[in-house]
């Protein structure tokens, strides 16, 4: 996932901050690496996102001495409503797509019907 090379970046962004803790320049370059990321998973939820993100590392970890895992997890927390909706989305498309397909198949069988009866009734008309 996204997540997980996205946390990593992160704690290796962060460690730069060693004993200092979060500072305004550190949540920007925090804040601008989970946007790059999340502009691809959840382009219209990627700032709702990752304000919350940002906010609970520095609330959590004022340090900025969060683990990968703990990082993944706040993401997961603060993406949850994107990843439901980007789901339904996936869901309804597919869904879409599936009774298109069956419109399409049973459309193809009707004409196979249609040609087969005008073929027997070519084969009636030679046989007379």
């Amino acid at each position: 996932m996204i997540y997980t090379g996205l946390s990593v970046a992160l704690v290796i962004v962060l460690q730069s901050c060693g004993s200092k803790g979060w500072t305004p320049e550190s949540k920007e370059s925090a804040h601008k690496i989970c946007k790059m990321g999340m502009d691809i998973s959840y382009p219209d939820d990627s700032q709702a996102i990752c304000d919350c993100y940002v906010g609970k590392l520095a609330e959590k970890y004022p340090k900025a001495d969060q683990t990968p895992d703990q990082s993944t997890a706040l993401m997961d927390e603060c993406s949850a409503d994107a990843k439901k909706k980007a789901d339904a989305e996936f869901e309804r498309k597919m869904n879409e797509s599936m009774q298109s397909l069956e419109e399409s198949i049973d459309n193809a069988g009707e004409k196979i019907d249609e040609a087969a009866d005008a073929v027997k009734e070519k084969v009636e008309e030679v046989k007379k």
